[in-house]
């Protein structure tokens, strides 16, 4: 969806009054402009209504930290009385350095390993991380109402019960996994597991590389604490198909620098379909706060979720 300009006043309070821009693609949550500032290319981003100025100062403070351990990231751009953050025009915004490289979305088993690599260590260098508690506006994978909130709609279960109305087939297969996604999380330990920071989309599309080496990692607008493997779930379950080569490999990477314990071996499979129903969250606020097309959430009901219980005794298998 193409956005409008950022607000009048915005590129004036980062130096930038009559730099050329456009907008760039792949912003699902926030929009973004590649402003061409003199002495070198910034990105200005416009937050969705959903994020808080305490949530966006909580990923700033993230940002910080994983710099300041060498890190390539989007560090905030301060403007005049060294603020990183704007309000403006009912938004909230900031800027950051343009980082060149290209996304990793070319995948192989050599490149899986690498990921795996790049996340364990990533997860090594947070751990010192302070922060205050969870990101406001933010929980763990499994709770959902509070990913929900910006639907203003109640639950996660008052939700699925105003789109059961229309989709009723829909809704009632989305209850289901819930309801087993609780219990066997429960089952299995997950509030047990100590809480970290976490990326929380730590995709090939967000990870940047430049000859051959890793220049840039975006994106952190799914940064919360949770237990570890909610990094690693969200990779084990492409969107289709299923690739026991590539989701081996990535293990096999981020075990050679941080061996995972045996109850995170025990749940992964489990944090995978929670990983699912946070996707169908997403999308279900998107449907209640834009009237978007559910055929999204049909195919997560109906495509992925069986594809993966049908391949749930293979990632098993993988620890072998």
């Amino acid at each position: 969806m193409t956005e409008p300009l950022p607000a009048p006043g915005i590129l004036d309070a980062f130096g930038c009054p009559r730099a050329p821009l456009r907008q760039l693609e792949g912003g699902v949550i926030n929009a973004n402009w590649l402003v061409e500032k003199p002495g070198g290319p910034i990105v200005v981003r416009r937050y969705t209504a959903a994020r808080s100025i305490p949530a966006i100062r909580w990923e700033q403070a993230l940002i910080g930290f994983t710099a300041e351990r060498g890190w390539p990231v989007p560090t905030p751009i301060a403007v005049q009385g060294g603020s990183t953050l704007l309000e403006k025009d009912g938004h909230l915004w900031s800027a950051s350095l343009f980082i060149e490289g290209d996304p990793g979305i070319e995948d192989s088993t050599a490149l899986r390993r690498i990921y795996g690599r790049l996340l364990a260590r990533f997860h090594r260098d947070l751990a010192g991380f302070g922060g205050e508690g969870q990101r406001p506006g933010f929980g763990k994978t499994w709770e959902l109402d509070l990913m929900v909130e910006p639907a203003e709609a109640g639950t996660f279960n008052e939700l699925v019960a105003r789109f059961s109305r229309e989709y009723p087939d829909l809704g009632a297969a989305v209850r289901r996994q819930r309801y087993r996604s609780l219990r066997e999380l429960s089952r299995l330990h997950y509030p047990d597991l100590p809480e970290h920071p976490i990326h929380g989309d730590f995709q090939p599309k967000n990870l940047l590389f430049k000859d051959g080496n890793l220049s840039g990692i975006l994106d952190f607008d799914q940064a919360r604490r949770d237990a570890l493997v909610g990094d690693l779930a969200p990779l084990l379950m492409p969107f289709m198909p299923l690739d026991f080569r590539l989701s081996a490999a990535l293990l096999e990477g981020y075990e050679s620098v941080r061996p995972l314990s045996d109850d995170e071996w025990a749940l992964l499979p489990a944090m995978v379909r929670a990983s699912l129903l946070w996707w169908v969250a997403f999308l279900l606020v998107r449907w209640r706060k834009e009237g978007t097309d559910p055929a999204g959430i049909a195919r997560t009901m109906n495509q992925r979720f069986p594809a993966f219980d049908a391949a749930e005794k293979g990632f098993r298998a993988l620890r072998a």
